[in-house]
């Protein structure tokens, strides 16, 4: 069930929430009713998907009171490359086989992915890390930690969460929401429903078709007219989860992180990860590079300390790439993210600086590229998106050119862009500015009803693939 469903805003919520303060008494009480509200939640998207998320969360437990948090980290890590990442490498083995004429190629195995794996794992490994840290003790509670790990809000595309955060509000559920704080929460919903609805989607449909294929365009023009376009629809799709994954767990009186704070305002490659998916980059950054940091710093010796950074920049950002998914596109897109990184240090080492609308205009030109990469199907359209990039294959056909203007996803570009760059784009940073003026509600109320009456054209949320 999707969050961007009828089903989901005008059934499975209202009954939820209702529920949740008129048949719960105690914060533990409720505690239990979120739990069990997330099972049912993820039992919808499949019964067979459940064995993973609550045996992993069982392994992870008892890995965390037993002393065993590097058993629970390869649990984990085992049932990710099981099933997002085993195949793939089979895939790659048998060309390597069939390139070299070794013989017969390797069979797959045929695994369903279970929602949300890479966000509840990273959860896992995130706080078996911090009790190696001995940042705090291990949950002597299976069922708050069982409850934190199948969160409904979050448990498809995040955000990722710490453990010690999101648990200690279990505590301090309150009995009822205050008019304020239920009008947020309503805001942050509506907010992302129009991101996701009326921009993402809308732009979507051109992406879906035809005309993003490798025969289906041609030229200059309409290659960087796809590129920005889906630039659009990843950050206004993914934001616009965000935004209701917030709003919901509002609802129930739990905080969950800001993901958001408008990345294309970045003047630089640092800056853009400091804004962009930031659950995601501040896991890595703290479990993963600083860690990395630390030893090849102790490797390579203080003088070759930048080299330290380098190598680390690369590791991370090109896991951070495989993250993604199981493909090629996703991990060069990494690895070029860790060269643009490693640059931007470089410069900033040695003090070189450019003017601002330079800088700025370089890395929107750079990210962009980079989104190229990203949305790579497969590596034939790769090239073929590539080569039109840089014009080889002319500008484009007047035809083609006029067809894109006419489409949908133009007036959704010509609305979402300035919109990106307007620094109010996320609902943290707009709904202050809402609730000053009646109107603003007003008109936010209508766009929400809007897209509640469009919304059976809503597709799936990128970032749940991932």
């Amino acid at each position: 069930m999707s969050i961007t469903s009828h089903s989901f805003l005008l059934l499975f919520i209202p009954l939820i929430v209702g529920s949740y303060y008129w048949l719960t008494k105690t914060p533990r009480q409720k505690m239990f009713f979120l739990l069990a509200a997330s099972y049912f939640f993820y039992a919808l998207a499949g019964l067979k998907m459940i064995p993973a998320l609550f045996g992993l969360s069982l392994v992870t437990y008892w890995a965390g009171r037993t002393n065993r948090t590097n058993i629970g980290i390869l649990s984990n890590l085992a049932a990710l490359i099981l099933f997002k990442y085993w195949n793939f490498g089979i895939e790659n083995i048998n060309l390597l086989i069939s390139s070299l004429h070794l013989g017969s190629t390797l069979g797959l195995l045929k695994l369903g992915l279970p929602l949300g794996l890479s966000f509840f794992t990273f959860k896992h490994i995130g706080y078996l890390l911090d009790l190696q840290q001995k940042r705090y003790s291990s949950s002597t509670d299976f069922w708050a930690f069982a409850t934190y790990s199948a969160y409904f809000p979050q448990v498809s595309a995040g955000p990722i969460s710490n453990f010690k955060e999101t648990s200690s509000q279990f505590d301090k559920l309150p009995d009822r929401l205050t008019n304020d704080q239920f009008l947020s929460c309503l805001i942050y919903i509506s907010l992302g429903l129009a991101k996701k609805i009326l921009i993402a989607d809308t732009i979507g449909e051109l992406l879906a078709s035809s005309v993003n294929q490798v025969g289906g365009f041609s030229g200059l023009i309409p290659a960087w007219y796809l590129v920005i376009a889906y630039a659009a629809q990843l950050y206004f799709d993914f934001s616009g989860y965000t935004d209701m994954a917030l709003g919901v767990s509002a609802l129930f009186g739990i905080r969950l992180p800001q993901n958001f704070n408008n990345p294309y305002l970045a003047a630089n490659p640092g800056e853009f990860w400091e804004r962009w998916h930031m659950s995601l980059s501040t896991w890595f950054r703290y479990y993963l590079f600083f860690p990395l940091s630390r030893h090849y710093l102790r490797k390579f010796g203080s003088e070759k300390r930048e080299w330290a950074q380098y190598t680390a920049n690369l590791i991370t950002m090109s896991l951070i790439g495989l993250w993604h998914g199981a493909g090629w596109n996703f991990i060069l897109w990494g690895f070029y993210h860790g060269v643009y990184l490693n640059i931007g240090a470089w410069r900033k080492q040695r003090n070189l600086a450019i003017p601002n609308f330079v800088e700025r205009g370089f890395f929107l030109l750079a990210i962009l590229l980079g989104w190229a990469l990203f949305m790579g199907s497969s590596m034939d359209y790769l090239v073929h998106l590539f080569k039109q990039l840089f014009g080889f294959g002319g500008l484009g056909s007047f035809e083609l050119v006029t067809s894109l203007v006419k489409d949908n996803s133009f007036l959704a570009l010509i609305f979402g862009i300035p919109i990106a760059f307007s620094g109010l784009t996320e609902a943290h940073n707009l709904e202050g500015r809402i609730r000053e003026r009646r109107l603003s509600l007003a008109l936010l109320g209508a766009v929400a009803a809007l897209c509640i009456l469009l919304i059976d054209k809503a597709g799936g949320f990128i970032y749940i693939q991932f």
